[in-house]
């Protein structure tokens, strides 16, 4: 399935934004200015897609669908965004590990729109782009996409077998929204981490209790 053009526009934008970033480096001599651009392209662009593709399929049952991905994809992008200019000012590693897990990503994601293009009728290249798009965007927060993916579907099948009108459509709904909460929040995680690691904030604990 194809990204919507609006979003691929926005995407392609934001990946020559990156693209652009070494040469604005050399013209700068502040490492910790760099990563906060670099983080900040990242944690947008990772934090716009996901936040597209986790209120795609709840926003096709809504009468402003469009509307409402495009909503998705702006709040993920704003706080993925601030989010990852934070993390470039305290942590310059974890940057640099966000942008090879979104190559990574590119490479993963376009193999798959390969086999796409290559197998399924009414494919196209469109697919393969698309494909290299959402897999940069997953691979730029990966730990976080997949921990929110997992319990995302662990929810989402739940659901499934509980209530009768809760269909599969709708639990992948629920995977893939539990994948883009997870990729963003992630995002947010690592600077809070880091800077309690420079010892500027208090210990972080996350819990997660399941009762029956």
């Amino acid at each position: 399935m194809r990204m919507p053009i609006t979003l691929t526009k926005l995407a392609a934008a934001i990946a020559l934004a990156l693209c652009l970033a070494p040469a604005a480096r050399a013209q700068d001599s502040d490492d910790s200015d760099w990563t906060r651009v670099a983080g900040g392209a990242l944690g947008l662009y990772s934090g716009a897609v996901l936040g597209s593709l986790g209120t795609l399929i709840p926003c096709t049952q809504t009468y402003e669908g469009p509307k409402c991905v495009w909503a998705g994809g702006a709040i993920g992008g704003a706080v993925g965004l601030a989010s990852g200019i934070y993390l470039g000012g305290v942590d310059k590693s974890a940057v640099e590990r966000s942008a090879k897990g979104a190559a990574f990503g590119l490479l993963a994601g376009s193999a798959v729109g390969l086999v796409v293009r290559y197998t399924v009728q009414r494919s196209g290249w469109g697919d393969v782009v698309s494909g290299g798009m959402v897999g940069a965007a997953i691979g730029a927060s990966a730990k976080g996409a997949a921990l929110g993916f997992a319990a995302g579907s662990f929810v989402g099948l739940a659901l499934w077998r509980i209530f009768p009108d809760f269909d599969l459509p709708n639990a992948v709904g629920v995977a893939f929204a539990g994948m883009a909460v997870g990729g963003i929040s992630y995002w947010t995680i690592q600077g809070l981490q880091a800077d309690d690691e420079d010892g500027n904030g208090q210990p972080l604990t996350l819990s997660f209790n399941l009762s029956f």
